[in-house]
């Protein structure tokens, strides 16, 4: 197969869970933010938002918000010296009717879609970023004022990598174990 520099981004990019102190330029965010912008989404309805925190003392805020009680194990990500959180704007039309038609939330899709578009964007800027999964969606929510309509979907740790290991490429499963051409899988 040949080695293209997409297919090598995808490959260098992994999860970055300690940072360096050294602050994040704008104009990479931005780069980012436009890349996760170019998304694709179910009828172009474009239901993520992008809540940016890096000034550090309303960063810490969100950390504290987020990352307590059982979501304390999160908590480290607060070094990192930007948090994004990712939220979609809920559609009734889009997420309810079409997606509870076909099983699907589509605007979740929509917002891995971007968000990915974003990690991606932010590795080929040098920068390391982690999906967060595990934090107080809820606290989130009530931390930005939002009461309905929107649904916090993630949070992504964003800056420059501590380690020096960025070239290591992570362990993933050969393609003829998730690769299944016209047949189902075993």
């Amino acid at each position: 197969m040949e080695q293209t520099p997409f297919l090598t981004l995808c490959q260098q990019r992994r999860s970055v869970r300690r940072f360096s102190s050294r602050p994040v330029e704008r104009e990479k965010l931005l780069l980012c933010l436009e890349a996760a912008r170019l998304a694709p989404s179910a009828d172009n309805g474009q239901p993520w938002r992008f809540v940016v925190f890096d000034e550090p003392a309303k960063k810490q805020a969100l950390c504290a918000a987020v990352f307590q009680g059982v979501f304390m194990a999160s908590r480290h990500f607060a070094q990192a010296p930007v948090i994004v959180a990712l939220l979609i704007k809920e559609s009734f039309l889009i997420n309810k009717l079409a997606g509870g038609a076909v099983g699907n939330q589509f605007q979740l899709i929509d917002a891995g879609i971007a968000g990915e578009h974003f990690v991606l964007a932010c590795a080929e800027q040098e920068l390391g970023t982690c999906w967060i999964g595990w934090f107080d969606a809820r606290a989130l929510l009530r931390h930005l004022g939002l009461k309905r309509g929107y649904r916090a979907v993630a949070l992504f740790a964003v800056g420059y990598p501590a380690e020096e290991r960025q070239n290591r490429i992570p362990k993933r499963k050969p393609l003829e174990e998730i690769v299944f051409w016209n047949r189902a899988p075993e």
